[in-house]
Parts: structure tokens; sequence; C-alpha cells
């Protein structure tokens, strides 16, 4: 008696539409102040106002993380983080997402403190909001 595979989960991309990319919508997220830290991450946010609704991540992660490699690893691993987490993030919101300076996390520190930020720094844009 053979089992047959389980189907293949439901595609989750990282394509373009999720993506912060565009200079002056990092100047815009960095200029609304609206931020949230902890010991592995420090995420700033603002609203994106994109008819989709959807929620956008960009990656700053600079050459004080370390060498190329290092800084590779950690954009692979907030990209997954963010792939895997998109349906527990709040909607209609870009993120700028950095690792926190002398920060050791590894895959599952992000993975734990990115929708817990998310939703922290979505909290404070709608208090800040009339």
């Amino acid at each position: 008696m053979s089992h047959s595979p389980p189907p293949p989960p439901a595609r989750r991309r990282f394509g373009k539409e999720k993506r912060v990319r565009l200079q002056r919508d990092f100047r815009r997220v960095y200029a609304a102040k609206h931020y949230a830290a902890d010991d592995t991450l420090v995420i700033n946010g603002c609203e994106n106002q994109l008819p989709t609704g959807s929620t956008r991540l960009g990656l700053s992660v600079s050459r004080a993380v370390g060498n190329a490699t290092i800084r590779n690893r950690w954009k692979r691993w907030i990209r997954e983080a963010f792939r895997l987490a998109y349906g527990e993030l709040p909607c209609g919101f870009d993120f700028v997402v950095r690792p926190k300076r002398g920060a050791n996390g590894g895959f599952a520190a992000i993975r734990s403190s990115l929708p817990r930020l998310t939703q922290r720094v979505a909290r404070r844009i709608r208090k800040a909001a009339p």
C-alpha cells in the first residue's frame, strides 16, 4: 500500500508588489517616525494607501551588520519570515526592517519578532491617526 504525496502548499511568493523598492517610499516610511524594536529587529512603518491594501516589505541591512555573506543571510531570513507570516501581518502598510545593532538572532528569532513588531507599529500608526 503506497501513500500519495501530500499536495504542495499554496505558493506564497515574495513578488515585486510586496516590496518597498523606491527611494521615495523608504523616505516616506522613515519620515512617518513610527517604529518598534526588540533585541533582534527594528521595524519602521507607515500606511501605504495602495488600492490593493497589500502590505509591503523593505530591507535595510547596512555594512555595520557584517560582511556580504552575513548581510545576505539576514536579508534571506527576513524575506522568508515575511513570506511565511504574511497572513498574520496588518494590511495596508509599508514596513522597513533592519537588524538591531549587535543582534545575533537566527531565523527563529526573526520569525517570532516580525509579526509581533509589525502589529505594534500598526497600533501606533492607528493611534496617531486623527
